[in-house]
């Protein structure tokens, strides 16, 4: 099966951008990733960048050329990003402990299984329907479960915002695991920060990933939620996944799909077109904290 795949972040109507994502690749399997700084906690974007980059190192560690335990490696990356956030935390002497919300996703054998914590969401869409989507840690959801709003009132609801779960902190994350999916042509899995998902419904979702590439689905969407937030919305971001034939882009000179057959080579000639750098983290102590994340990650045992 062929593969297309794209990724953007925006910091919308804020200052600074708290969200991260990344994506890693071998032959036989494929791992997304997204991250969005909590609000209230010191350097949430730290956090984040750590959720990211511990994720992404693991993964090019452990895939060889795929992952042995799928579940276990949701579970150990996420952890791993915990512990390593807050020994940060201690080393800076911080008075609140950096927290990012994170949802992981893998791709292998034809199947999808992904983990996440907060609310940061993973949409998978069939060519004709919403298959299924995460379930948020937060009041809003719990309101939502018990029949108390609909699912139209909670992108609006003023305690939306209100999260009971993060990577980071004295209290261990509660990591919730999909029981893995088959993929199928045509099928889309999307993950997507708050400020994207807020602004934008489930089926209008849907049907612009019908009506266009994978790429101007994602920038048509990423548009119309920041005009929907006008000028006052959250950091906005998204990165997909389309199982299959990518549909036709008239302002792509070169085809964005992919197949494993020759999977790495393609892939690197999409993600040196398409692919959005991440914010850029100017301030030397929160560099000095993300080179110090290779050393902390010796104590993973990531060499195994």
């Amino acid at each position: 099966m062929k593969y297309s795949l794209y990724q953007e972040s925006r910091k919308g109507g804020r200052a600074d951008n708290q969200d991260r994502v990344g994506f890693s690749y071998t032959p036989d399997s494929i791992m997304m990733v997204l991250a969005d700084g909590m609000g209230g906690h010191a350097k949430g974007d730290v956090a984040a960048q750590i959720m990211v980059d511990t994720a992404l190192a693991m993964f090019k560690k452990l895939a060889k050329p795929s992952l042995e335990d799928v579940t276990e490696f949701l579970l150990d990356s996420i952890y791993a990003a915990h512990q390593t956030i807050n020994e940060y935390a201690v080393k800076k002497k911080l008075k609140d402990t950096p927290r990012t919300t994170c949802t992981i996703c893998i791709v292998q054998a034809g199947r999808a299984c992904w983990a996440h914590v907060g609310d940061s969401r993973l949409y998978h869409f069939s060519l004709d329907e919403l298959i299924s989507r995460t379930r948020d840690h937060s009041a809003v959801q719990t309101l939502l479960d018990d029949g108390l709003i609909t699912e139209l009132e909670v992108n609006s609801h003023p305690d939306r915002n209100k999260l009971y779960n993060g990577v980071g902190g004295f209290i261990l994350p509660n990591i919730e695991l999909s029981a893995g999916v088959v993929v199928w042509e045509g099928d889309v899995l999307l993950l997507a920060s708050d400020g994207f998902w807020s602004e934008l419904a489930s089926d209008e979702m849907l049907s612009t990933l019908r009506a266009y590439s994978l790429k101007q689905s994602l920038i048509h969407l990423l548009d119309q939620a920041e005009y929907r937030a006008a000028g006052h919305g959250d950091n906005l971001s998204a990165i997909a996944l389309r199982c299959g034939e990518d549909l036709p882009d008239s302002a792509a000179k070169e085809p964005l799909g992919f197949g494993m057959e020759g999977f790495t080579t393609e892939l690197r000639e999409l993600e040196e077109k398409f692919h959005n750098p991440q914010p850029v983290l100017s301030d030397f102590d929160i560099d000095k904290a993300i080179e110090e994340i290779q050393t902390d990650l010796l104590k993973h045992n990531l060499n195994k």
